[in-house]
């Protein structure tokens, strides 16, 4: 039997006994060094897993640049990246994970493989092989792991530009670049509510910018609460909330308006930096606007017709 035929067997036959073995160092590792992680069952089940591909590996003729497998085995190792993460690994255990299973694979083979009267050929294209493939699942791993978490700082860098100080809620240019667009995708109808402080301007000249920041995050705050499951909030402008409501109609949003409305007339006056007026302009997607920019601005027009009504008015766009 070929060398690699015969490591392929051995690991078949006595996989969990690797298995056993890797966990084991794991656990020496992690009492050693205190890091954090110890073995769990769906991470040995991945590893398994690659154990299985690296047996697949074995047994066919192609080279690690070849063997693909349809990208099923790069799609396995950021599988396992992603739980290595879960888990609260750092890079450096990432790799340790690996070189952990390169031991005990290593160290149960070498017990069984016979090589003696092989030719210096076959066991050098046998070792060649072999390292070949751990050395691609340790730098693999470790890509994959690096990447991962690169994407998740970036994500947090994202989320916090893309949060309004003042509020905490995501800012306009988030709402028009990922939140409006996204739930227009993902609903065949939805309504768009904007809320808007009167007298803003006012406030911040003769009260300070410190009165008016209180009745723009209480205004915030009402919306928030006054929203229904699902609803998505943002900060529309200087002055100005908005609610996505999607699966809602114009008729319905305007009863969610009404609430928000009623809540702020029922605060106590001692909760209210000044006497609040708050106007509210609808759109319906897509009966008042197909895309975007349509939208945005049919909900616009509608809350500035209500401005210049007067009160505590709601407008629906026509």
């Amino acid at each position: 039997m070929a060398l690699n035929s015969e490591a392929a067997e051995i690991i078949t036959r006595r996989r969990e006994e690797i298995l056993d073995l890797w966990e084991a160092k794991l656990r020496e590792t992690v009492s050693a060094t205190g890091w954090a992680g110890p073995p769990e069952g769906r991470l040995r089940g991945y590893f398994g897993e690659l154990l299985d591909v690296f047996v697949e590996f074995l047994r066919s003729p192609e080279t690690v640049e070849t063997f693909s497998r349809e990208g099923r085995t790069r799609a396995l190792v950021e599988r396992v990246a992603r739980h290595q993460g879960e888990l609260g690994r750092d890079a450096v255990q990432v790799v340790s994970d690996y070189m952990l299973l390169r031991r005990a694979v290593w160290e149960v083979v070498g017990r069984e493989l016979e090589l003696g009267g092989r030719s210096g050929e076959e066991v050098a294209r046998f070792f060649g092989k072999t390292m070949a493939a751990m050395d691609w699942a340790i730098g693999a791993g470790a890509e994959a792991f690096n990447a991962i978490q690169l994407a998740a700082f970036e994500d947090e860098l994202g989320q916090a530009r893309a949060t309004d100080l003042i509020t905490g809620l995501p800012d306009r240019d988030s709402l028009n670049r990922k939140l409006l667009p996204r739930a227009m995708r993902e609903h065949r109808r939805l309504s768009l509510a904007v809320f808007d402080l009167d007298r803003f301007s006012e406030t911040v000249a003769l009260a300070g910018v410190g009165q008016a920041r209180a009745a723009l995050v209480l205004l915030a705050e009402t919306v928030r609460k006054s929203a229904p499951e699902g609803a998505l909030c943002a900060r529309f402008g200087d002055d100005e909330i908005c609610v996505i409501l999607p699966g809602m109609d114009s008729e319905q949003a305007y009863g969610v308006a009404e609430e928000v409305l009623e809540n702020i007339a029922s605060l106590p006056e001692r909760e209210k930096p000044w006497e609040l007026n708050v106007h509210a302009g609808i759109a319906e997607y897509p009966v008042h606007g197909r895309d975007v920019n349509q939208l945005l601005y049919e909900v616009t027009r509608a809350m500035r017709l209500a401005k210049r009504v007067g009160g505590s008015g709601i407008m629906i766009a026509r």
